[in-house]
């Protein structure tokens, strides 16, 4: 792999060429044809996609389901399947309100871990907010994390019922940075048991194959991929599409000649979730993300970012004072994807973060939208992709070396 080639396609490399970007499990760079994507709609293209009957509005409308084809080939699936979102926030926010409003009763009950995302989390107890203005009690059932960094399996075994509907769970923790065994949890839930997926962490960083991952709904965000931002994906298995409602109505769903019932077709997950004008530069973004990905090939990409995230391990492990978060140092980095956390005994970790951005190297700090944010509210999270460098690493570890009390 040559990654002076892929550098190259990002111009924000070349427009801060001195500066390390360790933040992509907050977002990823964006490679030329992305960028030029998102120009080309609004220079020569620019409709409402499917609204109306002149050829730049219906091909625009063909373009975007060309997106959704390559998207729903991209991680294994139908597209029919998949519905377009803002974002992963607003996936998993679609998860709990499509199914969870119309199918959970009073003692039902959700499974969730309180140290994954607060996008993974926060959706289930607004539900259960919301059902309670209805009188609908739901409980949720919170499983430890296991002091390595994933969940406590055995924890999971104990605390699962006869009224255990859903468990919300991640793929790759967005701070610890482990895989989170979604096979072994189905194992433990059983088939009965629905699992919802943040893969936000996984999608562009590995192979995620909803034909391979025992789970029945998967969310993840472009921008994590190398798309544009404000565009999501929510992929459904189809044994549960007649179990959603909608949560936001608009233009193509009518109403029966009564007044009295929403008519709504079925048949695709978009014809129950999509509604309004989309996001559409975005959304056509995905197509030039994928090509890139593609281009690179997803298991260079994973074999890079391993390579990458152990190399940043062994090196870290030498400086004096490091404590590092659950995660690869508590698994001895067996693999590697692309997150790594720690802090200093020695100072302070938002003194740290301003020392290594006058460096020009950019980490996340403190704050990681953590559901239970006394557990890594005081982490430095260095996260990686395909573009950075062993040399970058090598200067993270100078600067530190040089700069730490």
């Amino acid at each position: 792999m040559n990654t002076n080639h892929i550098r190259s396609q990002f111009p924000i490399f070349a427009q801060h060429p001195d500066t390390i970007f360790f933040d992509n499990a907050a977002t990823a760079q964006k490679p030329q044809t992305v960028i030029d994507a998102i120009n080309s709609f609004y220079t020569e293209d620019c409709a409402n996609a499917g609204r109306s009957m002149y050829t730049m509005s219906t091909l625009l409308k063909t373009r975007l389901e060309d997106a959704r084809s390559r998207v729903a080939t991209f991680i294994g699936a139908r597209p029919e399947d998949i519905c377009f979102t803002s974002g992963a926030t607003e996936s998993l926010n679609l998860i709990s309100l499509a199914w969870g409003l119309n199918n959970l009763k009073t003692g039902d009950e959700v499974m969730l871990c309180l140290e994954d995302h607060e996008s993974a989390v926060l959706p289930w107890f607004h539900l259960r907010d919301q059902l309670r203005i209805f009188g609908i009690k739901i409980k949720l059932l919170p499983i430890r994390m296991h002091e390595h960094g994933d969940y406590e399996l055995k924890h999971i075994a104990e605390s699962k019922t006869a009224r255990t509907r859903i468990m919300a769970m991640s793929h790759i923790h967005h701070l610890y940075g482990l895989d989170m065994e979604v096979k072994e949890v189905r194992r433990i839930l059983g088939k009965n048991i629905l699992i919802a997926l943040d893969a936000s962490q996984s999608v562009g960083h590995c192979q995620v194959d909803v034909n391979e991952l025992p789970v029945d709904f998967l969310a993840f965000g472009g921008h994590k991929m190398f798309a544009a931002n404000g565009v999501g994906i929510l992929w459904v298995s189809p044994k549960l599409r007649k179990k959603l409602h909608p949560v936001i109505v608009g233009g193509g769903m009518k109403i029966d000649p009564s007044g009295k019932k929403l008519k709504i077709q079925s048949n695709t997950l978009a014809n129950v979730l999509e509604s309004g004008t989309q996001n559409t530069p975005s959304i056509l973004s995905l197509v030039p993300a994928i090509d890139f990905i593609e281009s690179i090939g997803i298991n260079t990409i994973e074999q890079t970012i391993d390579r990458l995230t152990k190399s940043l391990y062994f090196q870290l492990k030498q400086l004096p004072g490091i404590e590092f978060s659950p995660g690869v140092d508590r698994c001895n980095c067996a693999h590697g994807y692309g997150v790594i956390s720690f802090r200093f005994a020695q100072a302070a970790t938002a003194d740290v973060s301003a020392l290594l951005s006058s460096h020009n190297i950019l980490v996340r700090a403190n704050s990681h939208c953590l559901f239970k944010k006394a557990k890594g509210d005081n982490y430095l999270r260095v996260s990686l992709h395909v573009y950075n460098t062993e040399q970058e690493i090598a200067h993270l570890i100078e600067v530190l070396r040089n700069n730490l009390p």
